[in-house]
C-alpha cells in the first residue's frame, strides 16, 4: 500500500513539474516583441550563403531580434544567412546581428559548428547594441 501511495505521490509531482514547465514556456512566447517595420538593404545572396542588412531607425536589441527572427522566415534556398539590423543605412555599428544556418551540416560547413540548435534551422544572435 504504502508503495503505491509513493509512486502515486511521485506522478502527481511530476505531472505538476511538467505543467509548470508548459506554462513558463507559454509565458515566454508572450513576451516575444512583435516585429518592427523594416527596409532591406545590402542584400547579397549567391545561393549557397546570404546577407542583408535591415534598416530598423529606433532599433532596440528586443526588436533588432524580432526583425531578424521575422526576416528568418523568408529565407528559401541559402544554407547560411547572415541578418544584421542597424539604424540606418549608412551605419556601420550594428544593434544585432543573427548568423541562420539551415542545418547542423550547413553550420558545420561554414560556422565551424558555432550555430547550435535543438531545431533547424537555428539562429545565433550576437547583440552588443554599441549606440544603445
Amino acid at each position: 500500500m504504502r508503495t503505491r501511495t509513493t509512486t502515486a505521490l511521485t506522478a502527481a509531482a511530476l505531472l505538476a513539474t511538467l505543467t509548470a514547465c508548459d506554462g513558463d514556456q507559454e509565458a515566454k512566447n508572450v513576451d516575444t516583441p512583435k516585429p518592427p517595420a523594416y527596409t532591406v538593404a545590402n542584400k547579397d545572396d549567391d545561393g549557397k550563403r546570404g546577407s542583408v542588412d535591415l534598416v530598423v531607425p529606433d532599433a532596440t536589441v528586443d526588436t533588432a531580434k524580432a526583425a531578424i527572427q521575422d526576416y528568418a522566415k523568408s529565407i528559401d534556398g541559402p544554407e547560411n544567412y547572415s541578418i544584421t539590423v542597424v539604424r540606418s543605412d549608412a551605419d556601420k555599428t550594428y544593434v544585432c546581428m543573427g548568423e541562420w544556418a539551415k542545418d547542423q551540416k550547413a553550420s558545420d560547413i561554414y560556422t565551424g559548428g558555432r550555430i547550435k540548435g535543438d531545431t533547424w534551422p537555428a539562429i545565433l544572435m550576437n547583440c552588443p547594441d554599441p549606440k544603445g
